[in-house]
């Protein structure tokens, strides 16, 4: 409770003083809380000197010291910047503004510009030992840096690669798998096709058999009435067909010449050898 106490009594008090005080006193008095650790204070102090004398490049200076202290680097660079802008004899601060600023940029891992500003304070004040080391430091920082940015670059590509090759392996995959299945729908086509042609040869043969069974029965049936032909015309008496009565009549009676009657003519001509007629004349 008492650290609380305190540093809003000295706001206070700088508050009630702030009239009587010039810009000069109120830098002072910021000084002061910035040796006791008291930013706050300090830092209120700073800005109030400089509204009273903004020209002034100490209180940003020392306001930009205790902003870094409170780790708002952003608005220590800032301080440091106006300070350089204001600074017109003050060769140290110039060389002190460019130290810190090297540092609030170190500390927001910003190497590259921390590194021109270090040497920058180098070429005021070539035997600043710290400004040496944080510049070796700020390099090697610089060159981590780049090599873990090369690092991530190359495991970026290395993964669009692998992302890549396993796109082309399932493109591929697909690819085979659409040309198996129609390899197999070809190959069901062409056994398809093959069973057609097959039940069509085979019907065709069917057929074929089939015409040459009745060719064959035919032909049996041609010789079967050929035989029958013959055997009518060998066992059985043909007919004249297209004679009238008095022709048949004198045919008769010239062929029963040197016969006895026209019965027994009929009876020789009727005769033959084999079975007798089914019918008689």
């Amino acid at each position: 409770m008492k650290k609380l106490i305190i540093p809003v009594l000295i706001l206070l008090a700088l508050a009630l003083t702030a009239c009587g005080q010039s810009a000069e006193q109120l830098n002072n008095t910021g000084n002061e809380a910035f040796e006791k650790q008291e930013y706050e204070a300090a830092l209120t102090a700073y800005h109030q000197a400089l509204e009273d004398s903004p020209e002034l490049a100490e209180p940003h200076y020392n306001a930009a010291n205790t902003s870094y202290r409170l780790e708002d680097y952003e608005q220590a660079l800032q301080k440091l910047e106006q300070a350089l802008i204001n600074e017109e004899s003050l060769e140290d601060l110039d060389q002190r503004s460019f130290y810190n600023a090297g540092n609030a940029l170190f500390q927001t891992e910003q190497y590259e510009m921390a590194i021109e500003v270090y040497k920058e304070a180098l070429r005021l004040n070539p035997s600043d030992l710290e400004a040496k080391q944080n510049l070796e430091l700020a390099l090697r920082q610089q060159q981590q840096q780049q090599e873990q940015q090369d690092q991530e670059n190359q495991d970026q590509q290395d993964q669009q690669q692998q992302d890549d090759q396993q796109q082309d392996g399932q493109q591929d995959q697909q690819q085979d798998g659409q040309q198996d299945d129609q390899q197999q729908g070809g190959q069901q086509d062409d056994q398809q096709q093959d069973g057609q042609q097959g039940d069509q040869q085979q019907d065709d043969q069917q057929q074929q058999d089939g015409q040459q069974d009745q060719q064959q029965d035919g032909q049996q049936d041609q010789q079967q009435d050929g035989q029958q032909d013959e055997q009518q015309q060998d066992g059985q008496p043909q007919q004249i067909a297209g004679l009238s009565e008095e022709q048949a009549r004198q045919l008769l009676e010239a062929a029963a010449q040197g016969t006895e009657s026209l019965e027994e003519f009929l009876q020789q001509v009727l005769v033959f050898p084999g079975a007798p007629p089914m019918q008689d004349w």
